[in-house]
């Protein structure tokens, strides 16, 4: 969805957003996966004259005649199509028979590769139903570190990780919301605003100038 609102920013401010179309597809029956996240952004897609068409996946893109054709039946002539590839895990991990479709099944509260009590998996490599995102993987890693440390000390761990997940979303015009949630607690957006956008912004900066350790 960010992208969207940065595509309707972008032509708003050049002045042509009135003759520019936007129309946004997703596979399942919401806008976005995480359905509170949907809640919230089907009313901004509406404010801004963003178009959008759920239970749309993708079976043939014709690029000479420039037609995206869904497996639902419907077709769309364009202009400017932005797709996102099916989501896939690690080649190498599907070729050493370690996980299916390249995910390796993970301890969903100790973050172990499931049967090997000694080996942590972390990030994009689980096969957790998380969003597979930088601050999932700093909340894992979190989580792997202090059990890695309580194990050296005590012989066990001590921490299990609750699924949690921080998420900024930028909506346009220079302001945004957050999504924070876990394993029992869906997000609940607030009305995106200016002094979370600039929080964002400065985030990025100071996260990697911490793990450099300039902060």
């Amino acid at each position: 969805v960010e992208a969207t609102f940065a595509l309707h920013d972008y032509f708003k401010g050049r002045g042509i957003r009135d003759k520019v179309e936007i129309k946004y597809h997703y596979p399942i029956n919401r806008i976005h996966s995480i359905k509170n996240v949907a809640i919230w952004a089907k009313p901004e897609f509406d404010r801004m004259g963003i178009k959008y068409e759920t239970l749309f996946n993708v079976d043939e893109v014709d690029v000479e005649n420039k037609v995206v054709k869904s497996m639902e039946g419907s077709e769309y002539k364009y202009d400017m199509l932005v797709s996102i590839p099916e989501h896939h895990g690690m080649e190498v991990i599907e070729k050493n028979e370690l996980g299916q479709n390249g995910w390796i099944p993970t301890d969903r509260y100790q973050l172990t590769m499931e049967g090997h009590d000694n080996v942590y998996v972390v990030g994009d490599t689980t096969n957790l139903p998380v969003s597979k995102t930088g601050s999932a993987a700093h909340f894992e890693a979190e989580v792997i570190a202090e059990n890695i440390s309580s194990i050296v000390k005590i012989g066990t761990p001590v921490t299990d990780y609750d699924g949690k997940v921080y998420c900024f979303i930028e909506a346009g015009r220079d302001k945004a919301t957050y999504a924070m949630f876990n394993y029992l607690n869906p997000p609940d957006l607030r009305a995106a605003n200016k002094p979370m956008h600039w929080f964002k912004m400065s985030y990025n900066k100071m996260y990697w100038t911490s793990v450099r350790g300039l902060l």
